[in-house]
């Protein structure tokens, strides 16, 4: 009898405290659920024509001009960056704050080590936090300018690292485009190799087509494939000058391309072949930006004046 009620006693203190933990994490559930998801984004982010980002790396200035983003009042911004950052500002919200043994330590890191961000609206801030995440960039952390609270910060649906995006250098946020040209803003387009003078070729509108220069017959499929992949060529990575690649710029590119538009602005790469068992050429732009290109990309257009002709 004893044991009968020692079994149901144990069985009754199973379910209380089955019930226990229920009620605990429903609670939880239910304080997440009150977190207000809109404070990082009570503000029009239509409005934004203006965002710094700023750590201990450096500033980051986004700002629209009226056509399009400027990074740093220097560089023409990749769109796609820029959709991205707003895709983010739009969609990121709090997931829960963090746990009080955590909070004063993970602002204080915020505020020292993290990205601020602010946006604007015709030269006044409307919102300002610090952006961050722990060392293995798993959890992005979200801190209001001047709040104590810091919110781990996701985007519903999608694991992924919510502060990655702010903390791109100005190089990240650049436009990968080299030459940007299209059919109503092109004029010419001149192919120079150095070690091969018979290859040179020009590319420029007669009898209202454009045409290789000094070819009778052109293969006008072939000639219009390289002047796509001309006018989308992209870089991979911007990189900043050294006194290696100052040497390798004495020295003979492989081939010089110059795109000139109608406006008689002048648009010059040189590209550089790979060395040992690299894949990437080295390309010097406007004869001050140093970026890289890999193989595949640029193999649309190292063509010879020959590969036109019919």
């Amino acid at each position: 009898m004893q044991e009968r009620r020692n079994k149901q006693q144990l069985i009754l203190l199973f379910v209380l405290l089955s019930a226990t933990v229920s009620v605990y994490w429903f609670n939880q559930n239910e304080k997440d659920g009150d977190v207000d998801k809109n404070i990082f984004k009570d503000f029009d982010l239509s409005s934004i024509d203006e965002i710094s980002l700023e750590s201990g790396t450096g500033k980051v200035i986004l700002k629209y001009n009226g056509s399009r983003w400027r990074v740093n009042e220097q560089f023409a911004a990749d769109p796609s960056m820029i959709d991205v950052l707003f895709a983010t500002l739009q969609q990121a919200e709090p997931k829960r704050p963090l746990a009080e043994s955590l909070k004063d330590s993970v602002a204080e890191s915020l505020q020292q080590s993290g990205v601020k961000v602010s946006l604007a609206t015709t030269g006044t801030v409307q919102k300002s936090f610090f952006a961050g995440g722990n060392d293995s960039k798993t959890q992005a952390f979200f801190l209001e300018e001047g709040g104590t609270q810091p919110y781990i910060m996701t985007i519903p649906g999608y694991r992924v690292y919510v502060s990655g995006i702010f903390e791109l250098e100005e190089s990240g946020w650049r436009d990968k485009i080299v030459f940007g040209f299209n059919w109503r803003n092109f004029q010419a387009l001149e192919m120079t190799f150095p070690d091969r003078p018979s290859d040179n070729f020009t590319v420029a509108m007669k009898n209202n087509y454009f045409s290789v220069q000094g070819l009778a017959q052109v293969d006008t499929t072939k000639l219009n494939d390289f002047l796509d992949d001309g006018s989308l060529l992209g870089v991979d990575e911007y990189i900043p000058s050294t006194a290696t690649l100052d040497s390798l710029a004495a020295n003979k590119p492989a081939v010089s391309i110059l795109v000139t538009d109608i406006g008689r602005k002048e648009y010059r790469l040189q590209l550089y072949p790979p060395k040992g068992q690299s894949r990437q050429f080295y390309g010097l732009i406007n004869q001050q930006q140093w970026a890289l290109f890999q193989q595949n990309k640029v193999a649309g257009i190292i063509r010879a004046r020959n590969f036109f002709g019919k």
